[in-house]
């Protein structure tokens, strides 16, 4: 039912590093600027290198790589394929962005902002191994939660080959991070701390979709409020909250952003961890307590049972100490 916000970022680093500076120019088109013979050669091997992904085929993976770039990897290409292909299966994928260099030497910056002229706009650089250079930026299809697919090719003798190629979390229910950082000054601007604090959260998530490679207009912004949110919030709540208008008083130790998978749930909604005094097994009681709960959480925490279809609650008797699982109950409370 649940997904890990946690997923595994997997990074090819670049096949070559630069030994020295060099001066020189390029000239970039972008998408469907690009000459429609070289784009329809890269889509070719976009879908190859898809379809190796999905196939957690790493022999046809390493087809596409540059030999530099074999060598520096080594034997992890084959984990990593197999893992993306398990995390983030797909039937098909989507071009978010593609960018056609000319360069007039190697070696050089290439710098390449995406001037779609809102929160999303971001610039992509890196370092021209070759004098022609061509990067993708591609996301599977349909994924409640996505990556993005970062391959930048090099012109070599013998045709195209990756020079550097990344696979980070890209959005989360189709929201990137810009988006969520919009939706989290909402929250504040509302007095909803928690809930800002808890989007801000998702937003430093998926800052990275494309490494350091890829950096977001608004990176700057989104880490200065997501600073501001955890000490906001760590100086309004001093965790565990005892919830003192319930009768058994359990204490509210910790609350994030939870991602529920199934069709009935699909979301991304609160989850309010507690310790209880009432036994695990006594699953009648613990369900009165939870109603109890459920009736003065909003007081408690501003803004938590509201705009969203569902809260999740975990019960526990103890605290967990972060290295042996603690055995919990659950309940998700509709609000709408």
């Amino acid at each position: 039912m649940k997904k890990s916000f946690a997923l595994i970022l997997f990074t090819f680093i670049t096949c070559i590093f630069c030994q020295s500076c060099h001066l020189g120019g390029n000239r970039t088109w972008a998408n469907d600027h690009i000459d429609e013979s070289v784009r329809t050669e890269i889509h070719a091997l976009n879908k190859k290198l898809f379809q190796a992904f999905m196939a957690k085929d790493a022999a046809s993976g390493k087809q596409l790589m540059s030999p530099a770039l074999l060598a520096q990897t080594g034997a992890k290409i084959d984990t990593i394929i197999s893992a993306v292909g398990e995390s983030f299966q797909a039937a098909d994928y989507d071009v978010i962005d593609e960018y056609y260099t000319k360069n007039t030497t190697t070696g050089i910056n290439v710098v390449l902002p995406s001037n779609k002229g809102n929160n999303n706009d971001y610039t992509l650089t890196y370092t021209a191994l070759n004098k022609e250079m061509y990067a993708s930026l591609l996301a599977p299809k349909d994924l409640s939660v996505n990556c993005m697919i970062l391959a930048i090719y090099g012109k070599y003798d013998d045709g195209w080959k990756i020079n550097i190629l990344h696979v980070g979390e890209y959005t989360i229910l189709g929201k990137a991070a810009p988006d969520y950082y919009a939706e989290a000054l909402k929250l504040y601007d509302k007095g909803s701390i928690i809930d800002a604090a808890n989007t801000m959260f998702m937003a430093a998530e998926l800052r990275a979709p494309g490494d350091k490679y890829l950096t977001y207009k608004v990176e700057t912004q989104m880490q200065a409020f997501y600073n501001k949110m955890l000490d906001e919030a760590n100086t309004k709540y001093k965790f565990p909250v005892s919830l003192t208008r319930v009768k058994t008083a359990p204490k509210v130790f910790a609350i994030s952003p939870q991602f529920l998978g199934e069709d009935q749930y699909k979301g991304v909604y609160p989850i309010i961890k507690y310790q209880s005094a009432i036994n695990l097994a006594d699953t009648v009681a613990l369900k009165v307590e939870n109603n109890a709960i459920q009736k003065v959480i909003g007081d408690t925490f501003k803004g938590i049972d509201e705009d969203k279809a569902y809260v999740v609650y975990q019960a526990f008797n103890q605290i967990p100490d972060g290295k042996t699982p603690a055995k919990h109950y659950g309940f998700i409370e509709k609000l709408k």
